[in-house]
């Protein structure tokens, strides 16, 4: 199955999650491992007064650990420092201490065996963390501190004494965990929100720049065409007729391209007009040829369709984004086949867009309109049929899905055509 909410029709100026991620994960460990330093020495005062015979000790285990964490904190200035194993250094620098101040402050018995969770509560809230990393994380922090613990049991008390705040520290861990991969999902959401609202505002930027070159090439293509009017004129057939006529045709595509280019450079300014369907739906077909061409049966079943009034450049990016979606699912299938049809049902112009592919499972097809839900992982944003449903509302209209006779979806585009009330 390989429909999706979100057809990657231009990449996002923005960096992709897993880079936008990283410059935070690096920002937020330099502020943590400043912090640590700062605690980590202030914890001396305690050590004072838990254990005085061991104070001087500790305080220099405690400063040299500071060092450690502040060169860590530099390291993370270079371009290109690996975040993931300066998170797990700063881990271990922190384990170690910690076990040492367990060690000289009664073992098993030492309050600072509690002290872990301070790490792996800071390790959660400052850090933004995907769960794979949560949880090396916080496996390191339990292996280091509670590990070389069990050397020191010696009975049935010890034993559960150190059991009972094992299972503190592990079951704090697992709500680590589970918190970095809730919190991961969230980012993850805004991080494609962001990323197609952006990518949406460069495309009004681009179609912008579109129209005003389609406008400025337009006259050089006609002066072109014209002169190669003139030497077809002038010329005897022969072997030089075949070339100007693919020179010819040539020129009357780049002026179809240049026309859906033009239509397509009026970004949603707010109004409303007569649209021809098929008008669109061939100048839709124009901007994606390249993607269809030689890979997909295309077939056009077109109706009598009366115009329809709405926003050209939404219906426009609502068509592109449908064929787009059938074009990913028919890939390297087979008999790919797609067809496009209109017609007209008890007030509603209909455009369905209908492929044999794979289709979408049952237990699906109520959540592919929801925002976010994507059946490409990685490759897609989760936005796309979303964002088409609300361009068909918006216009008083529907899209729906249905599944195909003998396999495959039928997308489904109902305007009104009487325009609703305002």
């Amino acid at each position: 199955m390989k429909h999706d909410l979100g057809p990657q029709l231009a990449p996002s100026p923005l960096p992709t999650y897993p880079e936008e991620l990283e410059s935070v994960q690096r920002q937020a460990l330099r502020t943590a491992c400043l912090l640590a330093a700062a605690l980590i020495v202030a914890f001396s005062a305690l050590d004072r007064a838990v254990a005085p015979e061991h104070w001087l000790s500790l305080l220099f285990v405690r400063l040299a650990a500071a060092g450690l964490l502040l060169l860590l904190e530099r390291r993370l200035r270079r371009p290109g420092t690996r975040t993931l194993r300066i998170v797990a250094a700063a881990a271990f620098v922190l384990s170690v201490t910690l076990e040492a101040g367990i060690f000289a402050t009664g073992g098993i018995q030492s309050p600072y065996v509690y002290a872990v969770l301070l790490i792996v509560a800071g390790g959660s809230i400052m850090l933004p963390l995907r769960p794979r990393q949560a949880l090396v994380l916080h496996a390191e922090m339990l292996a280091i501190t509670v590990l070389p613990l069990l050397a020191l049991v010696q009975g049935r008390e010890d034993a559960l004494e150190l059991g009972t705040r094992a299972s503190f520290l592990l079951c704090a861990s697992l709500l680590g965990v589970t918190g970095a991969a809730v919190q991961d999902r969230l980012r993850r959401r805004e991080h494609q929100a962001r990323a197609e609202f952006a990518r949406h505002v460069g495309l009004v930027h681009l179609g912008t720049l579109a129209g005003g070159l389609a406008h400025e090439l337009a006259n050089p293509l006609t002066s072109v065409s014209l002169e190669l009017d003139s030497i077809d004129a002038l010329v005897e057939p022969g072997e030089h007729t075949d070339h100007l006529r693919n020179a010819q045709q040539g020129l009357a595509r780049m002026r179809s391209i240049l026309e859906a280019m033009r239509r397509g450079a009026r970004f949603s300014d707010g109004d409303q007009r007569e649209v021809d369907l098929l008008l669109e739906i061939e100048e839709a077909l124009v901007l994606l040829q390249g993607r269809l061409k030689h890979h997909v049966e295309l077939v056009r079943d077109f109706g009598e369709v009366p115009p329809v009034r709405c926003q050209p450049t939404l219906l426009g990016q609502v068509l592109v984004n449908l064929v787009v979606n059938a074009a990913d699912a028919l890939r390297d299938r087979p008999g790919a086949r797609l067809c496009l049809r209109t017609r007209r049902l008890d007030g509603d112009a209909l455009i369905e867009v209908q492929d044999n592919g794979p289709g979408v499972p049952a237990n699906l097809r109520d959540r592919i309109f929801e925002p976010f839900f994507s059946t490409k992982g990685e490759g897609g944003n989760g936005l796309g049929l979303w964002i088409s449903a609300e361009i068909a509302r918006l216009h008083g209209g529907d899209l729906t899905l249905t599944e195909a006779p003998g396999g495959g979806s039928i997308f489904r585009l109902s305007l009104p055509l009487t325009p609703p009330p305002n």
